[in-house]
């Protein structure tokens, strides 16, 4: 029992240190801790401020006529909070739709910077489906031997990306999380969907993201595309 103990003391402090770093991080698409709280789990829970639009995830489902223009204001202001994270030396580590909060006006936040551990022994969570390939091992199970990186951070933007312009999640027709780490590891690709127009050099860019980690794009370059295509969308 007191190891048990000690082990929860100690996880719990990991995360207050990893949050009270990111209470510095200041930017416009980035949540930041406004303070901690204990009694509602094994470890201490760190709260933010609330956000009614709740998560990525919903806000999508809630807003299915979104044009492409609007679409590509919310990819740009989540490069901007991943750009400003990479910059400050500090990886996301846990980037899919669910850790990505929307604001009453429709603005996304960046929140749970790898709060959730990502992996624990065989547990797949639901973020496998952003999660790139190098942080599998052989077997297609997670594992926290291998950390996340920048690079690692941009094939998740990628699913992000893919998530915003489809209205799905990656890998959205097939249900076992399992088989899809599996096709992660097998370097099949997101499926393009046929019931819906993504240009090509859209296309083209989450296919970059999906790339070896060498070839894809940092944050400041998917910023660039998007902020490039915002403007040629709001021509």
């Amino acid at each position: 029992m007191a190891i048990a103990n000690n082990t929860k003391q100690f996880e719990s402090l990991k995360l207050l240190i990893q949050a009270n770093a990111w209470t510095a991080l200041r930017h416009d698409n980035i949540l930041t801790p406004i303070g901690y709280a204990d009694g509602f789990g094994p470890l201490t829970s760190i709260v933010y401020e609330w956000m009614p639009g709740g998560t990525l995830n919903v806000y999508l489902q809630d807003n299915s006529r979104l044009s492409v223009l609007q679409r590509f204001c919310l990819i740009k202001r989540l490069a901007a909070g991943l750009c400003h994270l990479h910059y400050k030396n500090v990886i996301h580590g846990n980037l899919y739709g669910n850790n990505i909060l929307i604001d009453a006006k429709g603005v996304p936040y960046l929140a749970d910077y790898e709060l959730s551990g990502t992996y624990r022994g065989q547990y797949l969570p639901e973020s496998v489906r952003w999660t790139a390939p190098e942080r599998f091992d052989s077997h297609g199970v997670g594992d926290t031997s291998y950390p996340p990186t920048t690079r690692s951070d941009m094939y998740s933007l990628g699913g992000v990306i893919y998530q915003i312009l489809t209205g799905r999640p990656p890998y959205y027709e097939v249900k076992s999380k399992s088989r899809v780490s599996i096709k992660i590891l097998d370097g099949t690709k997101p499926s393009r969907p046929l019931d819906l127009h993504i240009a090509d050099h859209h296309w083209l860019f989450m296919e970059q993201c999906w790339s070896l980690p060498e070839d894809r794009p940092s944050a400041a370059e998917a910023l660039h595309f998007a902020q490039t295509e915002v403007n040629l969308l709001s021509a």
